[in-house]
């Protein structure tokens, strides 16, 4: 009889803290704050940040389960040169949930109606981190006539799910490459509400623990951005569609990358491997074997064009732009200069 009520007192008070949890989050998610605004796009809100004046207009796409806010102070030191936008992908920050499947396809042509919404036409210099690569690389193919140079973070390739089919199952699973894992985790805590109590920790894990530089507010954002369970099931979906084969085939059915300046910055091999260590708990020939696939993966990105370039980020981890963000700013920054140069009279 007491084990009974034990456990009817711990049911109420996780249902109690799940709907406390909701209650906060969404009082958030209805106060979108400056700078950044709202916008309907085939009838759902988008936030967005747009700073800055002058063309080419360089668009951020953030990774996984990554709202803009990360990539704010970037987006005010390019802001000193040129239109820079950032904005929440559908289920992100304060943008809405979509059912829509999260294909790349679909992010592409979500990315272009809220430029269209916005009057945001061309040139476009696209920045893609992670996930986010594979979506700017998708929208170049849809809209070449609008691409004047993109800058590659650690892209997602579309061949992405060699990794499990390649690697020892047990690498593939401690290497931290399978995101479906974490993402799931945290879907079981932020809907029974305990994950909001586990802020002590997870605030020292990755990518918190690279937002050294990032002031106090924003970090606050992010934190609530974790709190809401629309982000979970978003990048999920994201993340699964991502895996399936077929994906080389969809982006070549879209086109072509258009003969523009490309960068592709690539983290520090020995500075991954030692992460894939530390976090995994692998040895150190098996973290060497996940980072020979990464690499060769990516470097596939350099066939998109005649004028790419890989660049290694020295000292940083898969979060270039938090850990090498002046690195980010310089080639961005290159890319612009290469352009102007190209259209001067």
């Amino acid at each position: 009889m007491i084990v009974l009520q034990i456990a009817l007192v711990l049911v109420a008070l996780l249902l109690l803290l799940r709907a406390l949890n909701l209650i906060l989050a969404l009082r958030w998610y209805n106060s979108p704050r400056p700078p950044g605004a709202v916008v309907s796009v085939q009838g759902k809100r988008f936030y967005y940040r747009l700073a800055g004046t002058g063309d080419p207009t360089v668009i951020i796409e953030p990774a996984l389960a990554t709202p803009s806010v990360e990539w704010w102070s970037i987006q005010e030191e390019l802001s000193k040169t040129t239109r820079v936008l950032t904005y929440d992908r559908a289920g992100y920050g304060w943008s809405d949930f979509t059912p829509r499947a999260r294909t790349s396809g679909t992010i592409a042509l979500e990315l272009s109606a809220l430029l269209a919404s916005l009057g945001i036409e061309g040139p476009l210099i696209l920045v893609g981190h992670s996930q986010g690569g594979l979506y700017v690389n998708h929208f170049a193919r849809l809209f070449p006539e609008k691409v004047a140079g993109a800058v590659f973070l650690d892209p997602l390739s579309p061949r992405d799910n060699r990794f499990k089919k390649e690697l020892a199952p047990l690498i593939y699973k401690n290497s931290g490459v399978d995101k479906s894992r974490g993402l799931k985790m945290y879907n079981v805590l932020c809907m029974t509400g305990i994950l909001r109590l586990l802020k002590p920790l997870i605030i020292k894990a990755p990518p918190f623990r690279y937002y050294n530089n990032v002031p106090s507010e924003r970090i606050k954002i992010l934190w609530q951005n974790l709190l809401f369970p629309k982000l979970y099931k978003t990048a999920l979906s994201e993340y699964r569609i991502a895996q399936k084969d077929g994906q080389v085939e969809l982006l070549t059915a879209a086109g072509q990358l258009p003969p523009v300046p490309v960068r592709i910055l690539y983290h520090s091999p020995k500075v991954m491997v030692d992460e894939i260590m530390e976090y995994g708990g692998i040895k150190r020939d098996e973290a060497e074997k996940v980072e020979a696939l990464w690499e060769e993966l990516v470097r596939e990105y350099l066939t998109l064009s005649p004028k790419s370039e890989w660049i290694t980020a020295e000292g940083s981890g898969h979060f270039i732009h938090l850990q090498s963000p002046d690195l980010v700013v310089r080639t961005v920054l290159d890319v612009i200069g290469e352009l102007r140069q190209m259209t001067a009279p």
